[in-house]
């Protein structure tokens, strides 16, 4: 009863506080005063009125009381007994069906029910969550982050055990670190382990593709050896067929013979003949009673590039830009180069001079530029004159290179100087047709006054003139390089073309800047025109610096690549956000469209095909404002899909198309393996000082009598809310009142 009428218990050892403000416990001070004199002057003195007062003073006193917030506090320690947690397996390699025909998970309700009464029972995965499972889903495990997670939620307390229910199959790391590092650091544990293995030892067959290994990319046209390790248990046969496909089509079978242990490797020698993304997949036949014949195939995506960039560079005469060329191109380990220059003609040959007497040998145009030329990627028009070489049959030849553009897809590149464009007479050849700047400059052809080369809007986007990743630094470096020493004119960038450095004060007959740099597609082909044969001097602005000639270096390899075509430099880019697929996920595929200067091209049609085991799927749609549009599909059938993209402008001409490639799998990489790892589970044990406990034996769980915890009590009592202060302030202001009234007052 005195508890209730105190608010709480207020046992001994306590102390008492007074939480209210000590100015506002002033003020309410000094208001009651005031207002009992000026209750007690009016009225004449005796017995009655000292009564009333001494009344009236106590419950005044009560609501002084209340207002200071008395607290009583008591504070202590007490011991609670140590916990007992357990860790179950919520991974879906606990689904595996046992001998018996029941899942291995059946067994972890035996093994709780074993445990300690009151045991706090967490699932783990891939995380922690508390309760026993529901469902065995997880799609990963991670014994040694649960085994942290505990710690880290028990830490300071000194639990009274901790027990595992698991198969073993640990995808998280301590596995391997147990069984392969002998000082491994473990995690650290809050009491005695116990380890349960769920699942028994054998009795079920599985064969299964461990392993797909290539490296991530392969070179074209160059062999590359992909390796593939199989393992089967439960079974006594000691060889299985692999078959290797590449986007479902066959390449090649072998047959793996099986160590003692049923693992083994299978090697295919594979020679890429197209550049991109493919998917290779390795499979094994799937045989009655197998466990899991999900785990009999493994996807690999594989890219392919080019090993080295041949490049044939044609010189006119010898400069500082030829050779600051040549050398950049002979000293790259990815190009492979043929370089003509200071040749020799007919009309040398027909001088009189003995061919002894000619220390050049005979530039052999007609070869290059008919049956060899084709096997070039790159090919390099310097400040080089033809009319002194082709003679007759100048229109052919000149033709088969635009033709090894447009048709072949490969690349040009024309260089100023002297003998280059209008001066190297080469309006109204088929080169004037793959040329990204307008020939047929009336009057003067070359302006020789030096300049510094201004950035365009296209050429601050386009990767070639990238020599800095961010565009207000791009632009400084730009600003920075050498001058050049003159430029060749020309009467404009041709149609849909773009230009990249134009000149800061020449124009052209349509009023615009006289371009310096410019770029086109043509064809499946792309043309650059660098109208100047000065660009040797721009690894002087940094080497002036110490910073060498990177700038030099940086233009040369952009323009390199996307001359050649790098998958990532084209118009169109097409991307799915994996390789790898599990059926019902969702397949994003993602495609960028741009133009010739990389500006983002918005409302681009984009039509994609989808080619898989389960047919054609169309899918189509428009690009945003950032030139870039994300479509979706579901993965239903299992296999090879090979992704093609067909962008189309505004205007109805296809801007460029692109592919790709993913794999879609019924495959589960938890599991991979089915067979519980006792060996794991036993050396955990032995490592921590814990116990294993195999599967069907019976066994107590480790405990540790002098677990628990110390736990830091502390009680309130807040005095100034107890039912007692409303009891006596009414029955003090009343008995105050009823005194009042006795003696005749008012």
């Amino acid at each position: 009863m005195m508890d209730w009428l105190l608010g709480g218990c207020c046992g001994p050892g306590g102390r008492l506080v007074f939480t209210t403000e000590p100015w506002i416990i002033g003020v309410a001070t000094l208001g009651v005063l005031v207002a009992l004199i000026l209750a007690a002057i009016p009225r004449p003195r005796g017995r009655a009125r000292i009564a009333e007062v001494a009344f009236l003073t106590a419950a005044a006193g009560v609501l002084l009381g209340a207002v200071a917030g008395p607290v009583w506090i008591q504070e202590g320690d007490r011991v609670e007994a140590g916990r007992y947690v357990a860790l179950v397996d919520a991974s879906r390699s606990m689904q595996v069906l046992e001998g018996d025909g029941t899942p291995r998970s059946d067994q972890v309700a035996a093994r709780l029910a074993a445990l300690p009464p009151g045991t706090e029972v967490f699932a783990f995965g891939d995380g922690l969550r508390p309760g026993v499972p529901i469902t065995y889903d997880a799609g990963d495990t991670d014994l040694g982050g649960a085994l942290a997670a505990v710690a880290q939620r028990y830490a300071g307390e000194k639990l009274e055990g901790v027990a595992v229910l698991s198969d073993g199959i640990d995808r998280g790391g301590l596995r391997r670190r147990v069984l392969g590092e002998a000082d491994a650091v473990l995690p650290r544990l809050n009491g005695p382990l116990t380890v349960y293995q769920i699942g028994e030892d054998g009795g079920r067959t599985d064969v299964s593709v461990t392993d797909v290994r290539a490296g991530g990319f392969a070179f074209l046209r160059a062999p590359f050896a992909i390796e593939v390790d199989v393992r089967a248990v439960g079974t006594s046969a000691r060889s299985v067929p692999v078959t290797l496909t590449r986007d479902g089509q066959p390449v090649g079978q072998k047959t793996v013979a099986l160590d003692a242990e049923g693992r083994g490797t299978a090697r295919f020698e594979v020679t890429p003949e197209a550049v991109g993304r493919f998917i290779y997949e390795a499979a094994t036949p799937v045989t009655a009673g197998d466990a899991v014949p999900a785990n009999n195939a493994l996807s690999l995506a594989v890219r392919v590039v080019r090993d080295r960039v041949r490049v044939l560079q044609v010189c006119g005469s010898p400069s500082f830009d030829q050779k600051f060329l040549r050398l950049f191109l002979k000293e790259d380990p990815a190009v492979d180069l043929v370089s003509f220059f200071i040749l020799r003609t007919d009309r040398d040959m027909g001088a009189g001079w003995d061919s002894s007497e000619l220390s050049l040998i005979q530039f052999p145009y007609e070869k290059l530029f008919s049956s060899e030329l084709w096997s070039f990627d790159l090919v390099i028009f310097q400040n080089f004159d033809y009319r002194p070489y082709f003679d007759n049959n100048a229109n052919e030849l000149l033709g088969n290179i635009a033709r090894y553009v447009k048709e072949n897809g490969k690349a040009f590149v024309m260089m100023g100087g002297d003998r280059s464009f209008d001066l190297g007479a080469y309006a109204g050849t088929p080169i004037a047709d793959i040329l990204p700047v307008q020939l047929g400059v009336s009057g003067e052809a070359i302006d020789p006054g030096a300049f510094a080369p201004r950035l365009t809007e296209g050429g601050a986007r386009h990767p070639i003139t990238q020599l800095v990743g961010e565009p207000t630094e791009n632009t400084r470096a730009w600003a920075g390089l050498s001058q050049l020493d003159g430029l060749n004119l020309s009467r404009g960038a041709s149609q849909g073309a773009a230009v990249l450095l134009e000149h800061p004060t020449l124009k052209g007959p349509d009023d615009k800047p006289l371009p310096v740099l410019a770029v086109g597609e043509y064809g499946a082909g792309r043309s650059m025109a660098l109208l100047g044969d000065s660009s040797w001097r721009w690894s002087f602005a940094e080497a002036g610096e110490g910073r060498g000639n990177q700038a030099y270096l940086r233009f040369w390899k952009n323009a390199a690549r996307w001359l050649i075509g790098d998958p990532e430099d084209q118009p169109v880019v097409v991307e799915a956000n994996r390789d790898n697929y599990q059926i019902g996920e969702e397949v994003r595929i993602t495609t960028k469209v741009r133009n010739v200067s990389f500006a983002p091209v918005a409302e681009a049609k984009v039509d994609i095909t989808v080619d898989g085991p389960g047919g054609r799927e169309k899918l189509e749609g428009r690009t945003g404002a950032d030139g870039s549009v994300a479509l979706t599909l579901p993965a239903s059938d299992r296999g090879a899909h090979r992704v093609k993209v067909v962008a189309h402008g505004a205007s109805g001409a296809t801007v460029g198309e692109a592919q790709t490639a993913f794999a879609v799998t019924t495959r589960d990489p938890e599991l991979e393996e089915v067979e519980p790892d006792s060996a794991f589970l036993r050396t955990l044990a032995a490592r921590t000082g814990g116990q294993y406990v195999a599967a069907g034996e019976r066994a107590a769980p480790l405990r540790d009598p002098d677990a628990g915890r110390r736990v830091r009590d502390r009680a309130e009592t807040r005095l100034y809310a107890a039912p007692l202060v409303p009891l006596l302030f009414g029955l003090f202001l009343s008995i105050s009142w009823w005194i009042r009234r006795r003696a005749g007052y008012r």
